[in-house]
């Protein structure tokens, strides 16, 4: 077995190792939020006397608020701390060591944990989507659910980058944490993951689409929900490409001169 199926494989049992705290706590805190969502919409619809608000029903923006926040569970992957907490406690030596690369080795435990959520994002949409929307279900969502799902395990690799960006201050700063908890708060507003960005002004709408942060969580929701045309879906996808290349080399920049600050534990 080589060593990525290997990694893969116990990153997974990990997971897995407490399913039944990890299913209470993730269809917990996701079924809370999605109730707080739909009540607050739902006085919305009701006060203004319309059955559709920004393009939205009330069915599809209880879609939108379930997957915005699966979306970024994807996105976050390990969560805060994944690499940070290795160079406090010179835990980092070992992958300093060992015959493999260490920034590949953590990319794909962190893709590990976003493909398992991407999973879930799958099921639980499903699932919604009938119970959520009245609409014939038809070939054509179940081919955007799937591209959907691919498109997010590209963002949580373009995510993975910028986390990394924060998290490698820890060669040179004591507490990385809050530039982490800064990163998820932005990539959430900007992002769409509190309000559709159809929502907001159309001169904010024409700078955010130049960025990532919409690309990683707005893009692939709209395809999933089938709010965005085959082109706009296509410009997304195509703005975190040009992204990606660029966060990516910024973390090996960081990472080799990072390195030079590096002492730990035995070393």
């Amino acid at each position: 077995m080589s060593w990525p199926a290997r990694v893969v494989s116990t990153e997974l049992r990990k997971i897995i190792a407490y399913r039944s705290d990890f299913w209470v706590n993730f269809l917990g805190q996701t079924l809370i939020q999605l109730f707080i969502a739909r009540a607050l919409w739902q006085s919305i619809f009701e006060s203004n006397g319309t059955g559709v608000i920004g393009g939205f029903t009330l069915g599809q923006m209880t879609l939108y608020y379930l997957l915005a926040p699966l979306t970024m569970k994807i996105l976050m992957g390990e969560n805060i701390g994944f690499l940070s907490r290795e160079i406090y406690d010179g835990g980092l030596n070992r992958y300093l060591v060992w015959p493999l690369p260490p920034l590949g080795y953590k990319l794909l435990t962190y893709l590990t944990y976003s493909t398992f959520y991407i999973a879930q994002l799958g099921l639980l949409y499903t699932l919604g989507r009938f119970l959520l929307d009245e609409r014939p279900y038809e070939l054509s969502e179940f081919l955007r659910l799937v591209l959907g799902m691919g498109y997010l395990f590209v963002a949580a690799a373009g995510y993975f980058c910028m986390m990394c960006l924060c998290e490698l201050v820890a060669f040179w700063a004591d507490n990385t944490w809050t530039l982490g908890v800064m990163l998820r708060f932005v990539a959430a507003f900007l992002g769409g993951a509190f309000l559709p960005l159809t929502f907001f002004p159309e001169a904010i709408r024409d700078v955010i689409q130049y960025l990532p942060f919409a690309a990683f969580v707005s893009g692939p929701v709209n395809l999933i929900l089938g709010r965005s045309t085959p082109l706009e879906a296509m410009q997304s996808f195509l703005v975190m490409l040009v992204w990606l290349p660029i966060l990516g080399l910024s973390v090996r920049a960081l990472w080799k001169r990072g390195n030079l600050q590096y002492t730990g534990v035995g070393m």
